[in-house]
């Protein structure tokens, strides 16, 4: 018998002798839209029910390798199912509700290269039935449903780029979706501007150099750039107190890039 075949008959022997016995499963229940943990929401495992603590969170009985279905419920969120099959003596299991509150995605769909209003495209939520038409301003609003999920247009002769959306409960959202004739060759740049030791570059300018595409970072220093002109392309990002960085990136039709920067800031200047 070879050293490798023993050690797996040791490792068939102990997960054998580990099935069956008892295993605890730490619950932690927590906001889908804010990650806090939920206090007093009820976790139900057959005829067993028990409350969240003040950190949302309890501890389950089960048995090792044997599957438990848990349902959890709190008031004013979505009830879910989860499944776990302890694999130990000790578990975890993170569970997430959101709430039942309304939320909402608006903005406009336009032709990218004219600015010019596109109607009657269909906006949609991928693998979702919630979907809408654009009006005669190329102007829709579509209920979105809770967690992270793909927002995009659609119109006959024209394509664009998804959108990787979560709206929290109780919020409407604006988000612009445009799209461009399909026989042009353009691509999309995405990424997130920060200084370096630092935190999110808010409000980073990034522009394509030669062209007129640009736009500003968000709070969390995220920026997006659609219809870049396939081929290689000059980035430069420039932000108040930091030194102007370029990077020089090969944009692919129809495609997405990832273009993360950090800036460097300028040495305080000294006056004599």
């Amino acid at each position: 018998m070879t050293a490798m075949t023993r050690c797996a008959l040791v490792l068939i022997l102990a997960a054998a002798c580990s099935f069956g016995t008892e295993a605890l499963v730490r619950v932690s229940v927590r906001n889908g839209d804010t990650g806090q943990g939920l206090m007093g929401a009820t976790v139900k495992a057959g005829e067993r029910v028990l409350l969240t603590d003040a950190y949302g969170e309890c501890v389950m009985p089960a048995v090792v390798g044997v599957r438990l279905v848990l349902n959890t419920s709190i008031s004013g969120a979505f009830p879910a199912t989860d499944t776990v099959i302890p694999a130990g003596p000790d578990a975890r299991l993170v569970i997430r509700l959101y709430g039942t509150q309304p939320r909402t995605a608006i903005g406009f769909v336009r032709n990218g290269s004219t600015g010019k209003p596109l109607a009657r495209a269909l906006v949609k939520v991928k693998d979702c039935d919630a979907r809408a038409r654009t009006d005669s301003n190329g102007m829709y609003a579509i209920p979105f449903p809770p967690g992270d999920r793909e927002l995009i247009a659609v119109l006959p002769g024209f394509r664009g780029f998804p959108r990787s959306l979560s709206v929290r409960a109780g919020d409407t959202l604006a988000v612009d979706l445009p799209l461009y004739d399909t026989s042009l060759a353009v691509g999309e740049i995405t990424g997130r501007v920060e200084v370096q030791g630092l935190s999110a570059a808010i409000g980073a300018s990034v522009t394509v150099e030669g062209t007129r595409l640009g736009t500003a970072s968000d709070r969390n220093g995220d920026y997006i750039i659609t219809g870049v002109p396939a081929g290689q392309n000059r980035l430069i990002f420039t932000y108040a107190g930091c030194k102007k960085a370029m990077r020089v990136v090969n944009v692919e039709a129809w495609e997405s890039l990832t273009q993360d920067v950090q800036l460097e800031q300028r040495p305080p200047t000294t006056g004599r």
